[in-house]
């Protein structure tokens, strides 16, 4: 079974005349939240949407530009970003495929998408176009002191899958022809962002220039984006996406059974690529915390959940069955009780705040792969939609928009 957008009202309506209800129709692999109807569903992610659009959604930078403004609600960003950052490719992506997989909902996304295709047209990375300059400032351009016109492999990701979903919701004969930009992204990130002996997922365009290539070995688990493979795989006949893809499964059962047998957990950073994959040791590359599950990795269930929903991969039940078992446990249940790093044995790290909301939504969509997970799902959902956008900065924000998105039914494939 596959993942699709929700249907009209319409359709809901006939289906409603015949006593049946959107689930019996339309249901996916997985589960939903007890207690409410698609309709309802629907409805507070539409009103989330809103509220996030309504923040972070930003028209600038140019006649019929838009882009997610990451500090536009006041709050600061890390991730090593320029003190005056205004967006980053990571978030980039996330607005493109949110404009998307919106778009029954918002009459706008269209005009959005393309708005946010100029944007991107308008900050290729240094290494050519096709890859997206990872970090802009006030001002519109480029960070300076940050290397910002360097790439990140997940914005650039995120880029090419949401123009893959653009073509087929509203077909490339218009003013962009997102195919081709897709078969383009798809290409530059091949040559740039994929180690090619070794398969592997890189963090960037810029790894063999730095440090002498101490950061060339390594991928990022963040990026582990294995249902976007398969599709790259599927539109452009090109097998090497297939094999990114198994590498990347290699390295979740390489690093799960040597270093986080009992939890499953990923780490930030991975190095030792291909032969020896290993967590990345204190201050790699962002922080103590880079050998950790901590706010990169939080992005590996909601990533690696989507292969599973989409695609029926066992792989991927696999690798996130152990760590729902393990995180349910944990926290005897309460999503209260989660902290925002633990280390791969699962001892929370020290000065661990818990009940971020970007780890208990991640955790909420690996949740939705199983029915056995009902009550856990219900109470994530219950904590994660219990907050609104002036609770949270763009990071969780945003991420919890994606995970409502695909819990909700609507994150689906080209």
């Amino acid at each position: 079974m596959r993942i699709r957008q929700g249907p009209s009202a319409l359709i809901a309506a006939f289906l409603s005349a015949f006593g049946m209800s959107v689930s019996d129709a339309d249901s996916a692999q997985g589960i939903r939240p007890t207690g409410f109807t698609q309709q309802q569903l629907d409805h507070s992610l539409v009103d989330f949407y809103k509220q996030w659009r309504s923040v972070y959604l930003v028209q600038g930078c140019g006649s019929g530009r838009y882009y997610v403004g990451v500090t536009a609600d006041g709050k600061s960003v890390g991730g090593g970003t320029a003190k005056s950052t205004i967006t980053v490719s990571e978030a980039h992506g996330y607005g493109m495929l949110i404009s998307v997989l919106m778009a029954d909902f918002d009459p706008h996304a269209r005009a959005v998408f393309d708005g946010m295709v100029q944007y991107f047209h308008d900050h290729p990375a240094k290494s050519g176009a096709g890859l997206m300059a990872w970090n802009q400032t006030k001002g519109c351009g480029n960070a300076r002191d940050v290397a910002g016109d360097t790439s990140a492999t997940d914005g650039d990701l995120d880029i090419a899958y949401a123009l893959l979903l653009a073509d087929k919701k509203w077909g490339s004969d218009g003013s962009v022809d997102y195919r081709k930009e897709a078969l383009k992204v798809i290409a530059a990130i091949g040559k740039h962002e994929i180690d090619a002996p070794g398969r592997f997922v890189r963090i960037g365009d810029w790894v063999d220039d730095g440090d002498d290539g101490r950061y060339a070995p390594v991928t990022r688990s963040s990026d582990f984006m294995v249902s976007h493979f398969k599709t790259f795989a599927d539109v452009t006949g090109d097998r090497t996406w297939y094999g990114a893809r198994d590498e990347t499964y290699s390295i979740i059962n390489r690093v799960r059974g040597k270093y986080s047998p009992q939890t499953s957990l990923m780490p930030d950073f991975i190095v030792g690529l291909p032969s020896k994959p290993r967590p990345a040791g204190a201050n790699f590359l962002e922080g103590p915390n880079d050998g950790a599950y901590s706010w990169n990795a939080a992005r590996y269930p909601w990533r690696i959940a989507v292969d599973y929903l989409l695609n029926d991969d066992q792989r991927a039940l696999a690798a996130l069955k152990p760590l729902n078992s393990w995180i349910k446990r944990t926290t005897d249940g309460d999503p209260a009780k989660i902290a925002d790093t633990y280390k791969l044995n699962g001892s929370p790290a020290a000065k661990s705040d818990r009940d971020a909301v970007v780890f208990v939504s991640m955790f909420a969509v690996s949740a939705s792969i199983e029915a056995t997970n009902q009550s856990w799902l219900d109470a994530l959902w219950a904590d994660m939609t219990r907050r609104t956008v002036k609770n949270e900065d763009y990071y969780g924000n945003t991420l919890k928009l994606l995970a409502m998105i695909t819990i909700g039914g609507h994150w689906t494939q080209p």
